[in-house]
């Protein structure tokens, strides 16, 4: 025999359960929308890259870190958020969403996001220590 207090306990958890997806997924809708992308215009050079179908444009005005990532990707809003803590002047191409991102993706045989190119570097997925390394051996930081 069931009884009515028995019952209570289930709905107060089921009622706690929904409560946390909520705010969970506030939480994680807010994280998203924390970091904005400063995304690349038409056809830039990729910095230190010689040969590619971008290196050969005129690199003044340009970015001095070109980031592949896609928007999903943690690990690039954290590269954007370094990147834009340190001033330095970057953008990004969405190897998912942008044909010219999609394209140099192919072109370096891209296996994950972001990818980064700083100087002579190009650094596969975000690493502090990595970055700051790269941008102080170019100068940039």
């Amino acid at each position: 025999m069931t009884t009515k207090a028995s019952k209570t306990p289930r709905k107060s958890l089921s009622g706690l359960a929904i409560f946390a997806v909520v705010i969970l997924l506030i939480i994680v809708q807010a994280q998203r929308m924390s970091v904005e992308h400063t995304y690349c215009e038409d056809d830039v050079p990729v910095p230190g890259q010689q040969g590619n179908k971008t290196g050969s444009l005129n690199t003044e005005g340009a970015p001095d870190v070109l980031m592949l990532g896609a928007a999903w990707c943690p690990a690039c809003k954290a590269a954007i958020r370094f990147l834009d803590k340190n001033n330095i002047n970057y953008c990004e191409y969405d190897m998912e969403t942008n044909a010219i991102g999609a394209s140099l993706y192919k072109e370096v045989n891209g296996r994950s996001v972001p990818i980064l190119f700083i100087g002579q570097y190009r650094i596969h997925g975000f690493s502090e220590a990595t970055v700051t390394r790269a941008l102080q051996d170019t100068g940039l930081l």
